[in-house]
């Protein structure tokens, strides 16, 4: 078993299709840290500036009324104002630095934008404002920052915010990449059978070594990740590891970037062996790497398509493969909203490769797949 696997690892790391995913990865994360220094995300100055025209263009659809309290304006166009003042107040903080004021003010924004949404008016202007999740993640944000004295990052991404960031961006495309990588990964054995007849193990153990070696080039995927994203550390530093990211779990809470990290690697991983043990069975049921990669992405987009199966089967792994989305909690903001919880994503994927392992060890230990 171990000779086979290793043969197998040596095959793996020269296929020119590794190679390709490999060179496409790290392309990836360079293009992401030019656009992240072109654009400076994480400039807190540069991000109310952008706040600020957008509060502009929602107050430019009301007529020019009187926003004081005795004026003629309506309640939304004075909370409007109001929120534009205090993001001007906020930007004034940040140029003096003085982030116990930005802390206090953002605290006091984020409860104002809570009144708003309730407000006659409000679908009109919804596009140029932060949702009722994005507002409540940066309110459960400031209050940790204002209550731990953490120092507050007014700066663009460091390394390990950037890290955050990219396994973010990463977490809403993996599946797609993984079933791009792996949709024909024993096609070719069942092409041509006398790859694995000289081989002196059982098909099964073959199979197994065969999803092992993806697994180990998975795992420098991973690696190339961070080592490509060192290039940041030249620019921008190292950053803070226990900087907070506010997620939803079930319930709005706070992750150090460090817990954030791994528990984006912990779903990469297991949506790769998901992944990988899918292939293999629509291979065998299909016998085409194309119809299996549609049925793959067809199951994957199924929930965005039907959105309402989200709560009516909450157990469905599909929902919870595009985790970015989960931890963000932009299931919440469906017209029919889902309380998907992070945690137990990870139980039903987890369940579902135990399943999945079953599954093909019975067809495999007896012989039907040796007969396709």
């Amino acid at each position: 078993m171990w000779k086979i696997l290793k043969t197998n690892f040596i095959l793996e790391k020269s296929n020119k299709k590794n190679i390709l995913a490999s060179i496409i990865l790290a392309v990836f994360v360079f293009g992401l840290i030019l656009f992240v220094k072109t654009e400076d995300l994480g400039n807190l100055i540069k991000e109310k500036a952008g706040e600020y025209q957008s509060l502009s263009s929602a107050l430019s659809k009301f007529q020019n009324v009187d926003a004081t309290d005795n004026g003629n304006g309506s309640d939304l166009y004075k909370n409007l104002v109001l929120q534009q003042q205090y993001v001007s107040k906020q930007r004034m903080a940040l140029k003096m630095n003085r982030p116990e004021l930005y802390l206090e003010t953002a605290i006091d924004l984020a409860n104002l934008r809570t009144e708003s949404f309730h407000m006659e008016g409000y679908d009109d202007v919804a596009s140029n404002l932060p949702s009722k999740v994005e507002n409540q993640l940066d309110l459960v944000f400031y209050q940790y920052v204002k209550n731990t004295g953490i120092s507050l990052s007014v700066n663009s991404l460091s390394f390990f915010q950037f890290l955050a960031f990219l396994f973010g961006v990463l977490g809403s495309v993996w599946f797609i990449f993984m079933s791009i990588y792996t949709c024909g990964i024993m096609i070719e054995e069942f092409q041509h059978t006398s790859i694995v007849k000289g081989y002196p193990i059982s098909f099964d153990k073959y199979v197994l070594s065969k999803c092992i070696s993806s697994m180990l080039i998975v795992g420098v995927f991973l690696l190339e990740l961070f080592v490509c994203s060192l290039l940041l550390v030249f620019f921008k530093g190292l950053g803070n590891p226990s900087y907070p990211i506010a997620i939803f779990n079930g319930s709005f809470e706070v992750y150090p970037i460090y817990k954030y990290i791994g528990v984006s690697v912990l779903y990469m991983i297991c949506i790769s062996i998901f992944t990988i043990l899918l292939s293999v069975i629509l291979n065998v049921l299909l016998k085409n790497m194309y119809l299996t990669l549609f049925l793959q992405l067809l199951l994957f987009i199924f929930p965005m398509l039907f959105p309402d199966m989200m709560n009516f089967v909450p157990f469905n792994p599909f929902n919870y493969l595009n985790f970015t989305n989960i931890l963000n909690g932009q299931t919440l903001d469906l017209a029919n909203p889902a309380l998907l919880n992070s945690t137990h994503g990870l139980i039903y994927i987890a369940l579902s490769i135990v399943i999945m392992v079953v599954a093909i060890k019975l067809f495999l230990t007896t012989g039907k797949l040796k007969k396709v």
